[in-house]
């Protein structure tokens, strides 16, 4: 996947700022994901707002249910699996998880193989770690859980509500709900008038490729081995340009 570098963009006129426009706040429509890859928060960070999706059916092969982190041999894919097999005609917040076999356990013992050498794994380590001892029925409540706990160790400023209905063409959000596919990450989304990009922008980490867009990589990659740094590198992820600036 090709991505447009923070260079190319600055030739072409379209790298702005709030000295360029005031900052205005847009509200996101978007899924709950298991340790979100890095574009879903660079994007949640950059708007500022964001509705959660409560009332959608589950998908399939999305990252409702997985994500990935970067070990010593390369990508590792970490799956939560569900009660009712292959059953998703359902809504998301009624999809189980199932507990028949210890994947939380497996979980934490693959995080801690990947990060255990990360700066800052021993800092955050009594934060994350609970985590797998919660046990939560619904997908949903796992990943609203997560998504909460992220927020606050990167300390990010965002406002966050959930929908009172679906609605399948929202007029007052932009809907990114189904967007997140492994091994699809957008290089570009439209937000109301404006395009944003979205950069590969790289960070010193223990495993993994330079660029951090080519995989999806989870947002605790960039928790472990940046720490405090996370959300500043979260806003460099994302450019925005307006209609007509070209």
């Amino acid at each position: 996947m090709n991505f447009i570098s923070v260079r190319a963009l600055q030739l072409y006129g379209l790298l702005f700022t709030g000295l360029f426009w005031p900052d205005t706040v847009l509200v996101l429509l978007l899924p709950l994901l298991y340790l979100p890859p890095l574009p879903y928060l660079a994007l949640l960070a950059t708007a500022g707002e964001a509705q959660l999706e409560a009332h959608e059916s589950y998908l399939k092969s999305t990252w409702r249910n997985r994500c990935e982190i970067a070990g010593a041999n390369g990508i590792i894919p970490l799956s939560i699996p569900l009660l009712g097999g292959r059953d998703h005609h359902r809504l998301y917040r009624d999809t189980q998880i199932s507990y028949m076999e210890n994947w939380q356990h497996r979980h934490w013992a693959t995080i801690y193989s990947a990060y255990g050498s990360a700066p800052y794994y021993e800092h955050y380590r009594d934060k994350v770690e609970p985590m797998f001892h919660k046990h939560c029925d619904s997908l949903w409540e796992w990943n609203e859980a997560w998504l909460m706990l992220m927020i606050r160790l990167m300390k990010l400023d965002v406002v966050l509500t959930r929908t009172d209905s679906y609605e399948r063409s929202p007029d007052s959000q932009t809907d990114l709900r189904t967007i997140w596919k492994p091994g699809k990450i957008p290089a570009q989304v439209k937000i109301g008038e404006e395009k944003w990009h979205i950069l590969d922008v790289s960070y010193i980490k223990v495993f993994g490729p330079a660029d951090v867009l080519a995989t999806g990589l989870s947002s605790l990659d960039l928790l472990m081995n940046a720490g405090p740094e996370s959300a500043a590198i979260l806003r460099r992820m994302v450019v925005r340009e307006r209609s007509g600036d070209r």
